[in-house]
């Protein structure tokens, strides 16, 4: 059993590198980079790869994902891989709190959100994530709301639509849809 489950993933990473080599130069790249890490990828692991602020494409890595009724096999949660150094590194982790708020990305970075706060997060040249921008709704013990922006050291009380807009940003964003193998790649941007 423990032979058939070796030669059915070797064939699988095959497949995907093939199939990344055969989406142009972009995805030949992506082969090039993450090929050896998706490989060894554990059998529960999925993996997406996006474009984002990044020089280059960040991989994704999750081990539970969820039907989000939308076609993407969406996560709360990940690791994040990039070249760091010609070295494929994990450089973190991003979580989102709750199924309504999934791990997303555009070109600006990577984010993660609850009910009352957005974070985004960028992979630096450096090749480091960092938490590039944050808002955050908390409420007084009389239920007032305050709401408060981060960026870099910076952090300032802002309005009401001031977080509201910042936090469209999460909602314009596009989600991640994981995948196990080359059959779903095409859903993360990889042409």
């Amino acid at each position: 059993m423990h032979k058939t489950k070796k030669i059915i993933s070797c064939f699988a990473i095959c497949v995907l590198i093939f199939s990344l080599c055969a989406c142009g130069e972009k995805s030949s790249d992506n082969a090039a980079i993450y090929g050896e890490t998706i490989a060894g990828l554990e059998d529960n692991e999925l993996f997406a790869i996006v474009d984002t602020n990044a020089s280059s494409p960040v991989l994704l890595v999750t081990s539970q994902v969820y039907d989000d009724r939308l076609g993407n096999q969406a996560a709360l949660n990940c690791e994040v891989y990039y070249l760091v150094d010609k070295e494929v590194k994990n450089v973190g982790t991003i979580e989102s709190m709750g199924t309504a708020y999934p791990i997303s990305y555009d070109e600006t970075g990577i984010y993660a959100a609850s009910g009352h706060a957005m974070q985004r997060f960028e992979i630096e040249e450096s090749g480091a994530l960092k938490l590039a921008e944050s808002i955050l709704e908390q409420f007084d013990e009389s239920g007032n709301a305050t709401y408060t922006m981060e960026k870099g050291d910076e952090t300032k009380v802002i309005t009401e639509e001031e977080y509201y807009t910042a936090f469209r940003k999460y909602s314009g964003a596009t989600i991640v849809s994981f995948s196990y193998g080359a059959s779903d790649t095409s859903t993360s941007n990889i042409n």
